[in-house]
């Protein structure tokens, strides 16, 4: 009996313009029930050489990232285990956020976290109940560092054990317990952070504020291109553009129930992955369209865009595809069937 190897990918991350990091899982497992995944890494343009590499974990990743000033492969699970490594595997370390994560024995109710990130020369985790981690290297070797709360008063407290049954007690319980999810964090230094999910916080000169945004949408993601121009994306075809200073503009031109979840800018373009396929918005006509690829069959789905050295990836859970600026090219996946 064949076993079926087909895989998801949660996230994507790029290294270089043709080397990445994937976060996998496995079709025929269920994360709810198993703590097991993968990280795929990827290098070369030639589909004949292209080399791809895998490593199972036991824990559920979440999120992979790119540290480029230490020059190490980031790797998060839900849990806040957290893997840095280096190319070839040393140095490499495995960390556990304090508190963090749903299951583990010493967790402390502060529920799962989303997102791993390099902003400015650190390095930074987001999670629910407000959670914000930061990493502090070592003063020898980098791995010697060590993680630490870094959302102070922000952090939401601990969530406490339920009551027995399903009355007016529960539901004062669940009132009291509404953990506020951040899903996204960026920034254009160390001095001026996003936080984003169910709120939008902005960290500077030592304190988080939360900021007041024209919307009441859930906030997916950030793209920060420098201090005074910020995008975040979200439900219904939420794109807002500002920064904290000045504030955010609503950019939303899309009627229907779409749910933005990433953005790159690309040639003087903001393209946004959504679960409606891959748009575009163009600043000169300040309006959101399709982007078609020209791919056969045309893009499946797109989730996570980075792009850097000139090409632009995008990151779908089953369909992986890079753009030239001229060309969009498929990349198939050694464990899943192609796309044609």
């Amino acid at each position: 009996m064949a076993i079926d190897k087909t895989k998801t990918f949660q996230f994507g991350a790029l290294i270089n313009a043709f080397v990445g990091l994937l976060a996998e899982t496995l079709d025929a497992i269920n994360i709810n029930d198993y703590d097991f995944s993968f990280v795929g890494a990827y290098s070369g343009k030639d589909p004949l050489t292209r080399k791809w590499l895998v490593k199972d974990y036991d824990w559920v990743t979440i999120c992979v990232a790119y540290w480029p000033i230490h020059q190490l492969r980031c790797v998060l699970s839900r849990e806040g285990q957290i893997r840095l490594y280096a190319p070839g595997g040393s140095p490499d370390k495995i960390y556990q956020l304090p508190g963090a994560g749903v299951i583990r024995e010493d967790a402390l109710g502060l529920g799962y976290v989303n997102r791993i990130r390099a902003i400015g020369n650190a390095l930074y985790v987001c999670g629910q109940s407000r959670q914000v981690y930061r990493f502090e290297p070592g003063a020898q070797q980098v791995l010697d560092g060590s993680w630490f709360d870094f959302a102070g008063p922000m952090r939401q407290a601990p969530i406490s054990d339920p009551p027995e049954g399903d009355g007016e007690e529960f539901d004062r319980w669940l009132d009291a317990n509404d953990a506020i999810d951040f899903v996204d964090i960026d920034g254009s230094s160390e001095n001026d952070i996003y936080a984003v999910g169910d709120e939008c916080w902005h960290y500077h000169n030592g304190r988080w504020r939360q900021l007041q945004l024209p919307t009441d949408e859930f906030i997916n993601a950030i793209k920060v291109i420098s201090a005074s121009e910020v995008f975040l994306l979200g439900h219904n075809g939420t794109l807002l553009y500002g920064n904290a200073q000045a504030g955010f503009t609503d950019l939303s031109s899309i009627d229907d129930n779409q749910n933005l979840t990433s953005a790159e800018v690309f040639e003087g373009k903001l393209y946004l992955a959504s679960n409606l396929g891959l748009f575009v918005y163009d600043p000169q006509i300040k309006k959101i369209e399709p982007c078609p690829t020209s791919l056969q069959p045309e893009l499946q789905d797109t989730h996570i865009l980075e792009a850097k050295d000139g090409i632009l990836w995008s990151f779908g859970f089953k369909d992986l595809a890079y753009f030239d600026g001229h060309v969009w090219t498929r990349v198939d996946h050694p464990d899943n069937p192609p796309i044609r």
